[in-house]
């Protein structure tokens, strides 16, 4: 299994406080950290995705789907 480093994270979201923000960054990096990656990903400069929280979605939720989607795209990117 390859490591995989993420030199930077950007999010644009609107609705949420500053704080929140930075708690669902910290939900975001601890999700990743965690998740088992069974892939050999190549270098790549950029992955982008645009997600639709649910209505009513809380932070976790939130960053469960940013989390589900980086690790679909990182292993397609393969």
């Amino acid at each position: 299994m390859t490591g995989v480093s993420i030199e930077r994270l950007s999010l644009h979201l609107t609705g949420l406080s500053e704080g929140d923000g930075r708690r669902l960054m910290r939900m975001i990096a601890d999700g990743l950290a965690a998740a088992p990656l069974e892939i050999a990903a190549e270098d790549r400069d950029a992955l982008q995705s645009r997600i639709t929280p649910r209505p009513g979605s809380g932070l976790q939720e939130i960053a469960d789907q940013v989390i589900a989607e980086l690790l679909s795209q990182l292993e397609r990117s393969v």
